[in-house]
């Protein structure tokens, strides 16, 4: 598997999983400080980069603060129509409550996954 940091964002990587490119964007053990920060990496590079692409994200032991819910709110509503197919893993409890509601009103495509192997497969999947 190919690791590769897009224009030198922290948290944020192309992986190659079967031949497919992969965008990672790895939120475990990082402070809310640090999520924001990725979230807003993320964006900049959505932006940037409109087109389809397969997004794996991982929150694993990363708290679902407020403000960090809100901005990620914000972001699937500036984002909403870039394609994307997405997979995550490290959901748990209030975690899939939220996921739901997200999914539901902003019609994201993240779909939970008990680790990232199970998640890779199902991005490169079609």
């Amino acid at each position: 598997m190919i690791h590769t940091q897009p224009n030198n964002m922290p948290g944020i990587q192309k992986i190659n999983h079967k031949g497919k490119e992969i965008i990672y964007i790895d939120y475990r053990n990082k402070s809310e400080e640090e999520m924001l920060e990725i979230a807003s990496s993320l964006r900049d590079f959505l932006l940037s980069d409109p087109g389809h692409h397969l997004r794996l994200v991982n929150i694993t032991d990363t708290p679902a603060t407020r403000k960090f819910t809100a901005y990620i709110r914000e972001l699937g509503k500036e984002t909403k129509d870039i394609p994307v197919r997405g997979a995550i893993v490290g959901i748990t409890g209030a975690k899939k409550v939220l996921l739901s509601g997200y999914n539901r009103l902003l019609g994201g495509a993240m779909r939970p996954f008990d680790d990232e192997e199970s998640a890779k497969d199902y991005l490169v999947s079609q």
